[in-house]
Formats: C-alpha cells, structure tokens, sequence
C-alpha cells in the first residue's frame, strides 16, 4: 500500500511539473509557397487603381525575381518602354532594373533604374550600335524589402519582332526566375522572434484564407507584419479565428488603427494601436492571449469585399508544448518594458473594451463621430 501511495504521489509530482514547464517561444514553420512576383496588376505600390501593367508587386514588396523576355533579333536603332517603381528608398540601390541583354553572352547592353516614381514614366535607349543582335529583355526585382521595393512595365516597343502592351497580359515565352533565396526562411531575433520567409508578403492567400492546424495550448499568440496597403481607420480587412478542441471559437479583427497600421516606417502614434515594433522597421507585432485550452486550428482570413489583404508574415507561439510544423527559437531575453508591455497589450476575449478602441482611433484620426 505504501508503494502504491508512494507512487502515485511521484506520478503526481511528474504531472505537476510538466504543467509548470515554462512556455518557450516556438515559430510556426512556414509551409505556405511564396506567391508569383510577377503578375499584370491593375493596382500601384499605394494600392491605388491604374492601368494595368507588369508589376513585381505580384507578392507584395518584398517579392523579388526575375522576368524575361524569349530571345529576339534586335532590328531597329532604338527601344521604348514605359517603367515605374522604386529602387529603395532615395533610389540607387542598383536592385530594381530593367536591362537588354544579349541573349548568348547574357553581357548586359542596357539598363535603366527604377524611376523613383509611382506612374509609369517613357524611356527609350539607343541601340543603333548593337543591331542584329539576338537580345532578351529582362525585367528584375532584387529587393526583399518593404517599401520602395518594386517595379513594373506598361508597354515595351522594341520594333516588330517584340513589341508588348502588357494591359493584354504577359505574352507567351516570358519566364520567371526566382532566387535560390526565394523559399528560405530568416530568424528575426531582437525582441519577440520570429521565423519568417523574407519572399512571402503574407501568409494570407490570394484565395483569402489560410487554416494552420496546431493541436496544443499556447500562452501566447504573437502575429508578426501587421500592416494593410492604405485603408481607412476602423476599416475591418480580415480576422484572426482560434478554433479550440472543443469546438469554441474566439475572433480578433484585424482592423486599421487597432491591429493593423499603415505601411510607413513608424508606428502611428494613436493609443488605440496595439502593435509593437520589432526587429524589421516596417513590420510590427500584435499579441494574443487565447484560452487555457488546446488550440486546433488558426484561420487568418482577409475581408476582400473591402480591399487590400493584410499583411502578417510569421507566427510565433509562447508554448511548453512542441509540434511538428513549430521550431524552437531562440529565448530573446525582453526587457522589462517590452515584457510589461505585452502583458497590458495581450488581446483576449475580454479586453480590450472595442467600444473605447473604435472612439479612439476616430479621435485620433479627427473623424466624425458618425462617419
């Protein structure tokens, strides 16, 4: 009987340390392939309406890649073609270019920049001195960044043998090559990490909506990105849903002002943001706190009756547990402040109180009180 009592009580004090484990920070693996650079769009970097063109904003800003023309014989003294776009902030980064390239040698003829510009500027290039040549023309994107970091092309005029308005789509025989960096992941560390995949705008898809199954409990839930193209204040553009084992659901709005901000290099200074800046000055971090219970599933899902997709990048868990599609990460050793400060910014089911969010951002953002 002694024994029994004995180990039962040594079951218990296993048990009981297991609970007490402390939760370590866990980044989701990233599983979702990274979407096309290169696609004709009807939107610019602003997410403003224009013409449709060739844009490397296929995959947000930090998409980057190549894309080239099939080999053609250069008949005439000159070629035009209407570009727009950044080469990094300031420009002269020398990522972001357009280029005419000889299609045996791959020797570079000409290249132009970015222009620095959001509309579509005409540029032209003498190529009376290469004549006759079989050139390509390629169009490349090298920038992973954030902003400022994309390109595109309305039409190109290189005579009759290439001669592209790209408002008709991309011509057949034009290919897309991605770095061998394209799939790979980064470690963002200072502060809360997170493992991220640099060639990826967001998780969310194109179709709207991404399922992450889990399978454990988390302390916390910390979404990395944070930011919507544009949008108005209060706006609504998609939701993060918590699916508990039995069969509860908890939804946190990604919502401009509140959850999400604008793409600029600082934080909006409202105190109804509840974001924290991370290691990356464009993206920014929220923190949920879910339920003491086992999560089965994340859906992150965009609203797109209303516009641009949200943009969140990496996942990170504050779990004991340990799963398959989660990495162990570094401990970041936070600060006091920002330690305090994810405990009075975690949303959960009870707070923030979203009445008073809603009054502040239109505070802050001087709009009608029924607007």
């Amino acid at each position: 009987m002694t024994i029994r009592v004995a180990t039962i009580a040594t079951l218990l004090l296993i048990a009981s340390a297991a609970l007490a484990a402390p939760a370590e920070y866990k980044g989701l693996k990233y599983a979702v392939a990274p979407a096309a650079t290169w696609k004709v769009l009807d939107y610019d970097g602003a997410h403003r309406k224009v013409t449709p063109y060739l844009s490397s904003l296929g995959a947000g800003e930090a998409g980057t890649g190549v894309i080239a023309s099939p080999p053609f014989a250069l008949s005439g003294d000159k070629i035009t073609f209407t570009i727009c776009g950044h080469d990094g902030q300031g420009g002269g980064r020398g990522k972001n270019f357009i280029a005419l390239v000889d299609a045996k040698t791959g020797q570079v003829l000409k290249q132009t920049p970015a222009p620095g510009a959001d509309p579509l500027q005409e540029r032209t290039w003498d190529v009376a001195a290469v004549t006759g040549r079989n050139v390509r023309v390629e169009v490349h994107d090298g920038l992973a960044e954030g902003a400022y970091a994309w390109l595109g092309i309305g039409r190109l005029d290189a005579g009759g043998a290439m001669t592209v308005d790209f408002r008709a789509g991309i011509p057949d025989g034009w290919k897309f090559s991605a770095p061998q960096s394209e799939s790979k992941t980064e470690l963002i560390q200072a502060g809360v990490p997170f493992l991220r995949c640099p060639a990826a705008y967001t998780l969310i898809p194109a179709s709207g909506s991404l399922e992450i199954p889990c399978g454990f409990a988390a302390e916390r839930v910390f979404l990395l990105g944070c930011t919507v193209p544009g949008g108005k204040p209060a706006q609504v553009y998609g939701t993060v849903e918590i699916t508990y084992r039995g069969g509860q659901r908890q939804r946190f709005p990604l919502m401009r002002g509140f959850t999400l901000d604008d793409q600029d290099k600082m934080l909006s200074p409202s105190n109804a943001i509840y974001l924290h800046a991370s290691a990356d000055p464009f993206q920014h971090y929220l923190v949920l706190a879910p339920k003491p219970e086992v999560i089965e599933k994340i859906t992150l899902a965009a609203n797109r009756q209303q516009g641009p997709r949200p943009r969140i990048t990496a996942i990170t868990f504050q779990t004991a547990a340990a799963a398959d599609n989660l990495r162990a990460l570094p401990d970041p050793g936070l600060s006091p402040q920002e330690q305090a400060w994810i405990e009075s910014h975690a949303i959960s089911s009870t707070s923030p109180n979203m009445k008073e969010i809603v009054a502040e951002i239109r505070r802050a953002h001087k709009m009608e009180a029924d607007e």
